[in-house]
């Protein structure tokens, strides 16, 4: 069986510079995967055929910098879609027997293989009408977006939610029928993220708490440091090393020096996918700390961080949502706390220095157990298998 993989969003790309650190992550895990189990797979990814600057830093802020030239970028995002699905489908639409696409605002590509008689798999790592329009700014055609969004819910074989309070959002706001919905998490690729291929790059001497992502609100890492200014008045030191960029990224250096942190965080900036685990491995525990989304009052996202902390032999500590509570043992592989609780938070810090010299056992075990259950093989396996069974009730 071959395998044709669509991405039609121009920010997400597999080169290095790609600023959309954790799609690219994404997109490579589930292709290496598919690959290593046999499949081979022919790319069409819009974000690998744009000039560099449409993927690269900055290009996040240029698309929510005014009302015109989003306007202008929705309205190129809606003919490109268009154009781009005639061209994937030239280029490999007789050689291919499923397509998987990741979702991207304002257009979709698998539509045009579908009518052909070619399945089509669609992913959503998220509600896009809802992001692109609150979260990011990224969207002024929000009605439009939401309807092409919808519509391709609704249209494809399969869709591949990464969380149920993803599925559970996705049935009720497009009314998909719940029975062509797979529930995949995020995995990790477990062989590029292993402690034992990388000499750890630490940056402070103490105890030391890491985060890798896009800073952005609901990373929650104002939360973060809010905590680790309170537990120092304990006596509780704690470092912080924050690789990443993004919106937040002035408004959470100036609150690092209005807490007096600013010798107990480094900001290191974005760094390529090659530098991430030499970084992580430098961290004693991993902070994946998101917080509901205000408008929706949900947390749906499943964090890629969490299992690249973990493949690591890092510790994690987490908000208490979904993927946490179901990959993360308290006190064996990580810290949880309820999102968005300050004190919650304090007592995890509390918990991490307390547990300081057991930090490196606890990734071992952490380790063990994301290369045993959940590796980008073993999640692309899983829906291959869910994917056939789907079809085969379809043809009875």
């Amino acid at each position: 069986m071959k395998i044709g993989y669509l991405s039609a969003a121009p920010r997400v790309s597999t080169n290095p510079e790609a600023e959309a650190s954790g799609p690219r992550a994404h997109v490579l895990g589930v292709i290496r995967a598919f690959e290593s189990l046999g499949y081979p797979v022919k790319k069409y990814i819009v974000g690998d055929r744009v000039p560099s600057n449409w993927r690269g830093k900055g290009s996040e802020a240029a698309v929510s910098g005014n009302w015109w030239r989003t306007l202008f970028i929705d309205i190129t995002r809606l003919i490109l879609g268009f154009v781009n699905a005639q061209r994937a489908w030239r280029e490999m639409g007789r050689e291919v027997d499923w397509v998987y696409e990741r979702f991207a605002a304002l257009q979709s590509l698998g539509w045009i293989f579908q009518r052909r008689g070619i399945p089509w798999l669609l992913e959503t790592s998220g509600p896009f009408f809802y992001e692109a329009k609150f979260a990011r700014k990224s969207v002024v055609l929000s009605g439009l977006a939401r309807r092409i969004e919808v519509g391709a819910y609704r249209q494809c074989d399969v869709l591949v939610c990464v969380s149920e309070t993803l599925k559970e959002i996705v049935v009720r706001e497009a009314q998909v029928s719940p029975q062509k919905v797979l529930v995949i998490p995020n995995g990790v690729d477990v062989e590029f993220f292993n402690p034992d291929a990388y000499q750890p790059q630490r940056l402070f001497p103490g105890l030391t708490i890491g985060f890798v992502g896009t800073l952005t609100n609901w990373q929650a890492l104002d939360l973060l440091l809010q905590a680790m200014s309170e537990v120092k008045n304990q006596g509780i030191d704690l470092s912080l090393v924050v690789v990443g960029d993004g919106l937040m990224l002035e408004d959470w250096k100036s609150l690092t020096q209005n807490l007096g942190l600013a010798d107990r965080v480094r900001f290191v900036g974005r760094l390529s996918q090659l530098q991430v685990p030499e970084a992580v491995a430098g961290f004693d525990v991993g902070y994946s700390g998101q917080i509901e989304s205000p408008e929706l009052g949900k947390m749906y996202h499943s964090p890629l961080k969490i299992y690249e902390y973990m493949a690591m032999a890092k510790p994690v500590i987490a908000s208490a949502f979904e993927d946490a509570q179901r990959t993360l043992k308290e006190g064996e592989t990580g810290f949880l706390f309820p999102a968005g609780d300050l004190e919650g938070l304090k007592q995890a810090l509390v918990r991490v220095s307390q547990a300081h010299e057991r930090l490196s056992q606890m990734g071992q075990q952490a380790r063990r157990e994301v290369v045993a259950q959940h590796s980008w093989r073993s999640r692309v396996q899983d829906i291959v298998t869910k994917t056939e069974t789907i079809l085969s009730q379809r043809q009875r």
